[in-house]
């Protein structure tokens, strides 16, 4: 029985271009197939078959580093290759960070392309997940935790939430895990002895680095500002060393309420948030932002939560469905801030 050929989808609103590379492809004996938008493409009868996307960026509706963000985030990334008639080197450089294969612009060399193609028709996806099993399954909040691994965490007190995450903190410390509690310093005793309280070993614990704790000030809060790239660098170092250290996964825990603060730097946060969606899909590690609802206002609230995947309210787990790719929502703070300045 033959090997069924690779399929390769072209999505590109300009049709002499989308023809002109379906063309290519079958002649080099790949099976394709073409849409001439996003949404036609997600609507569409192959798209569980696709080995390799090629999309054009400047699509109405829906560019295409947003369908390559929105089929990684919805757990069924696609290798993509993104082309384009508007090179930007910004947008290249978060596409390719994100992990896109190749971001090519017109006209290309079909060389240039072709090698693309191989390269992500052999190559795993960057930013692909394990596979959660029932053996290895990281329980939270009354679920299991999937692909998605960027948690927003709505809570009333500060009662509730040790309530609600304590069976997932205490799992971790139980699987060997690394514990990473970024706190309000107000709140740091506080918070080791709910620790305790809960049958964890708090002093051996951060006598051999398995649970490592900081107060706002080491960490957003560095310089006493915070500064959205130091954070980004921050936590991708954090999650690196524990996987370095041996620790099958770091679980990270971060209350947020420092943003309520006055001081330089805090009203990037919706940024900074929707910026972690670039990075957080290269690592197995769960992060929680925690939000204490009764010190945020409901339009901030709603704002922060459609800048992450997977969310906890009214004590359950659940897949967001407000939830915006970065992209969009990175164009609209943009439009925002535009808007107040005018």
């Amino acid at each position: 029985m033959s090997k069924a050929k690779p399929l390769i989808s072209v999505i590109d609103d300009d049709e002499p271009v989308r023809e002109a590379i379906k063309g290519l492809m079958r002649s080099l004996g790949y099976s394709v197939e073409a849409a001439a938008s996003a949404q036609e493409f997600l609507s569409s009868r192959f798209l569980r078959r696709t080995s390799c996307l090629i999309a054009d960026m400047q699509m109405p509706g829906m560019t295409g580093f947003e369908l390559y963000q929105r089929l990684s985030i919805s757990g069924k990334p696609i290798p993509t290759i993104l082309i384009t008639a508007y090179p930007d080197d910004g947008v290249r450089e978060r596409a390719l960070s994100a992990g896109v294969v190749g971001y090519l612009s017109k006209p290309f060399e079909e060389d240039d392309l072709l090698a693309c193609v191989r390269s992500a028709l052999t190559r795993p996806l960057r930013g692909r997940l394990k596979m959660v099993t029932n053996d290895g399954a990281v329980r939270c909040a009354s679920g299991n935790l999937g692909q998605h691994r960027h948690i927003c965490a709505f809570f009333n007190s500060v009662d509730e939430e040790h309530r609600v995450l304590r069976s997932f903190i205490k799992d971790g410390f139980e699987s060997g895990d690394k514990a990473f509690h970024i706190v309000d310093p107000e709140l740091q005793a506080q918070h080791l002895k709910r620790l305790v309280e809960s049958g964890i070993d708090v002093e051996r614990a951060m006598g051999t680095g398995q649970l490592e704790l900081r107060r706002w000030q080491d960490a957003y809060l560095r310089g006493d500002r915070f500064d959205q790239d130091a954070m980004l660098a921050l936590l991708e170092e954090v999650l690196q060393s524990g996987e370095a250290s041996g620790y099958p996964l770091t679980r990270l825990v971060a209350h947020m309420e420092w943003a309520l603060l006055d001081k330089p730097g805090v009203d990037d946060l919706l940024e900074y948030e929707t910026r972690l969606n670039y990075m957080l899909p290269k690592y197995d590690d769960p992060v929680i932002c925690t939000y204490d609802l009764s010190k945020f206002s409901a339009s901030a609230a709603m704002d922060i939560m459609r800048t992450h995947p997977v969310v906890i309210v009214g004590e359950v787990l659940q897949e967001n469905p407000f939830f915006v790719p970065p992209d969009q929502f990175l164009l609209e703070i943009r439009e925002r801030r535009q808007s107040t300045r005018a």
